[in-house]
């Protein structure tokens, strides 16, 4: 990503009244995407739910959901709207989400991935995550196993 690019985005914390952009980009990324009334679930929630956008100009061009408890964070779910896929926002949103984990004393990230979702399997890969198990037909639309993937936050 170039500075510029770097600099025109700003990641934040993502509320409420942006879950139709935020819908519009889950329905253009996923093939079984959460709904409206499961974001809106996650985004009122209080305690542990970490919500962050990053927009430009204005526009939401991505997002992700986490939850930070105890000494772990797990990542629900980050989409990149496609238009926006490849100047860095993904990584933007993760950096993010890792600061704040490590902030809190956290000793891992974990999320689950599609088997078959190679792109973003590669960029957690990039990113020091690895295997470390599978959830049997963890997916619908079309059924899928999903990969466990963990990043340490501490040595060892």
């Amino acid at each position: 990503m170039s500075a510029a690019t770097a600099w025109s985005v700003r990641v934040g914390p993502l509320t409420v009244d942006r879950i139709d952009e935020v819908l519009e980009i889950e329905r253009l990324s996923f093939t079984d995407p959460w709904s409206r009334e499961m974001f809106r679930s996650e985004l009122q929630v209080g305690g542990g739910t970490y919500a962050r956008m990053a927009e430009r100009d204005g526009r939401l061009l991505g997002y992700s959901l986490a939850v930070l408890v105890a000494d772990e964070a797990h990542l629900g779910n980050l989409a990149v709207h496609p238009e926006a896929r490849g100047i860095g926002v993904g990584q933007l949103l993760l950096d993010d989400l890792i600061a704040a984990a490590r902030n809190r004393s956290a000793a891992r990230v974990t999320l689950e991935v599609r088997g078959s979702n190679e792109r973003a399997r590669k960029f957690y890969y990039r990113n020091g995550f690895i295997d470390v198990a599978m959830r049997k037909n963890y997916y619908r639309n079309p059924v899928e196993d999903a990969i466990v993937m963990l990043r340490s936050l501490r040595g060892g």
